[in-house]
């Protein structure tokens, strides 16, 4: 009898830790994700890893800027996942001790350069800063047709531009603080508040994210933007009439993902790091969201042929942006609260 007990005792344990372990498992609990770029874009990528795995997931949309403060300020959160978001953003909650840590083998083929070495966040693709204009707006200004089309930074501060350009405000989105962040670490933080602060005021408003600032450019209510170029590529291949230009010198992105302490769905959340990594996943955002992917070999979509990569800031630091965050913003909120 007692040996029947100890049979069917390690009989339970050999079958608990097959669910635990077994890879393909499906979870019953809906893998949650704070997902950091559109929420079209996520959709086409999650509903693919859903079809696959069979397992269900709940996304929430946020800004790079949201996300920090709300995983920086609860301690328990029970998402699983961050997806997308500047690698500054996972470096901030790999310094804080808030991410688990995860080198998929999908990764292996990825360059060094678009992943933390130590395991804790991935790239899955690469986006650059680039100044958009609408040029139907531009050609039917009289003050605007005669000029040239912004190449810098400088030239948005034009007096024909005033109230007439956009840029995401620093503290709530992830494409303004790369901004910021950037010229800090190009020109120091002293020139970097003046150039910036300055922009604001040449604005007819802070958008509080890198796409409604493309949003609004697309549909004509400003004439040019600071925002990533994949968003504004995005509108241009719906038809819209921007042009694109990265400045010399522009700041960049990784967009990452990662995995948080404090989940409740630890494998299906590997399942996805796995498949978000992976050459069709990446191929499918890169074709949804025009940015750069970050594995090698895939074709480029054409509307990204173009990009001229040799102009970005090739000594932009991640992990110092994630560093200075807290800092540089407050000093970014003194500078423009008046």
């Amino acid at each position: 009898m007692r040996t029947k007990v100890i049979i069917l005792s390690l009989v339970a344990v050999t079958i608990l830790l097959l669910i635990y372990f077994y890879p393909g498992q499906k979870s019953n609990q809906p893998l949650k994700v704070y997902v950091i770029f559109q929420e079209d874009e996520a959709r086409i990528l999650l509903e693919k890893y859903k079809k696959k795995t069979g397992q269900s997931y709940e996304l929430i949309r946020m800004s790079g800027g949201e996300a920090s403060y709300h995983l920086m300020s609860i301690n328990k959160t029970g998402i699983d996942v961050v997806l997308g978001g500047p690698a500054d953003l996972h470096e901030q909650l790999k310094n804080k001790g808030k991410l688990i840590r995860y080198s998929s083998h999908v990764a292996d083929e990825i360059p060094d350069i678009y992943k933390d070495k130590m395991g804790y966040w991935t790239g899955i693709y690469m986006g650059a800063l680039a100044i958009g204009v609408n040029e139907q707006v531009w050609n039917q200004d009289p003050q605007l047709v005669a000029l040239p089309l912004p190449e810098r930074y400088e030239d948005l501060l034009r007096p024909e531009l005033k109230g007439k350009i956009e840029i995401p405000d620093p503290e709530t989105s992830g494409t303004g603080y790369t901004l910021l962040a950037s010229l800090a670490q190009e020109r120091g933080e002293e020139q970097a508040l003046a150039l910036v602060s300055a922009l604001k005021k040449q604005s007819s408003s802070t958008t509080f994210s890198g796409i409604s600032s493309a949003q609004r450019l697309a549909v004509g209510e400003v004439a040019a933007v600071i925002s990533f170029m994949g968003d504004q590529l995005r509108f241009k291949n719906s038809g819209y009439a921007i042009e694109s230009s990265i400045p010399p010198q522009a700041g960049w992105e990784i967009g990452a993902v990662s995995i948080l302490k404090g989940g409740n769905n630890v494998t299906a959340a590997k399942q996805l790091v796995d498949f978000v990594l992976s050459t069709d996943a990446q191929t499918d955002y890169m074709n949804s969201a025009f940015s750069l992917p970050v594995m090698p070999n895939i074709k480029i979509h054409p509307l990204l042929s173009s990009v001229k990569l040799e102009k970005l800031m090739i000594t932009y630091r991640f992990d110092i942006a994630a560093a200075n965050r807290e800092e540089l913003l407050a000093k970014w909120h003194e500078a423009n609260k008046r």
